[in-house]
């Protein structure tokens, strides 16, 4: 069912070391996380960035998110506000470091999985259960 490796082949497949795979993991996440984080955030920037409201304000304070259009281009401003004295702090940076932080490891994790179960199928680490033609 899968095809066999010639002896060099499987050398080089056998060989990947761990550093290897992490190395071509984040590789394949910084090439690919910016397009699914920057077209989710122009669809929705309220909603996603509203994710980052956990890490980027202070416990106990609401995070205000801004939207306008300036004749050019959409702008946006993510700031939080204070309730007890009423002081808003600008968190545009931040909101934006972690929103595509968050992109960035999830893409990573996605590719490290893939990278490594292609490593078990092509090393022969993992086969398929081979089942007995029984009827049902």
């Amino acid at each position: 069912m899968f095809k066999q490796l010639d002896p060099l082949s499987s050398e080089a497949v056998e060989g990947q070391s761990w550093l290897s795979i992490v190395i071509k993991a984040a590789f394949i996440a910084l090439v690919s996380f910016g397009g699914l984080a920057g077209g989710l955030a122009a669809v929705s920037p309220r909603f996603f960035f509203g994710l980052t409201e956990g890490i980027t304000c202070p416990r106990g304070s609401e995070m205000v998110f801004e939207e306008w259009y300036d004749g050019e281009s959409n702008q946006f401003r993510v700031s939080c506000l204070d309730p007890v004295n009423g002081e808003q702090r600008g968190r545009t940076l931040l909101a934006l470091g972690v929103y595509l932080g968050m992109w960035f490891l999830a893409c990573f994790y996605v590719a490290l999985m893939v990278l490594l179960i292609l490593r078990a199928v092509k090393t022969g680490k993992f086969q398929p259960v081979k089942r007995k033609n029984k009827p049902y």
